[in-house]
């Protein structure tokens, strides 16, 4: 019996354990999660959150790994251009809400906000990248080729769904983007 041998045998392993090797008798299925996509989301100016009818909701398959097992979420295929360099036009963000985390957005992470539109009673969304400053400051980002598309959108009072008691801020930071659904899209040259 070699060295290698007792060592494994003292362990409890395999020798291919100890030096990486792998051996892979059957293939097992990637565990998958269905994502209700309920809606669109805008990646530009500010658009009515559309919801859309029950009927022509449709889910999509996603492997089950990453955080937050077990909390709710929910799929928005975005439209417009000012996240391009992140989520092109047709991509689907799957999203959980602020409220659902029991936590605030945190620096560096892609958001869903809404904002009550200026003129009705309806509320806009948009997808954007969070920044807090130092001084507590926090503003939504776009991230894109457009120059259309280059100033950020400041957050008010706060502003994250689950609320800081400060009343109804203009702009509320209502969900994570903790996944991305991407159909491949034609080459351009």
């Amino acid at each position: 019996m070699s060295t290698l041998e007792r060592i494994a045998s003292v362990l409890g392993v395999s020798v291919a354990e100890i030096v990486g090797e792998q051996s892979f008798s059957a293939a097992e299925p990637m565990p998958l999660l269905r994502v209700p996509v309920i809606g669109k989301v805008q990646a530009g100016v500010w658009q009515d959150a559309l919801e859309v009818p029950f009927a022509e909701r449709y889910a999509i398959s996603i492997p089950n790994v990453g955080d937050y097992p077990g909390l709710p979420r929910y799929g928005l295929k975005v439209v417009g251009d000012s996240m391009n360099r992140v989520f092109p036009e047709g991509t689907i963000v799957i999203v959980i809400n602020f409220y659902d985390l029991a936590r605030p957005p945190r620096h560096g992470e892609y958001v869903v906000a809404e904002r009550r539109s200026p003129g009705s009673d309806c509320f806009e969304a948009t997808v954007k990248a969070v920044q807090i400053r130092d001084d507590g400051r926090i503003f939504l980002w776009p991230k894109s080729t457009d120059p259309n598309f280059q100033a950020p959108i400041e957050v008010d009072n706060g502003g994250w769904e689950d609320g800081d008691g400060w009343g109804v801020p203009d702009v509320i930071i209502k969900g994570l983007v903790v996944a991305v659904y991407q159909v491949p899209t034609i080459a351009t040259f």
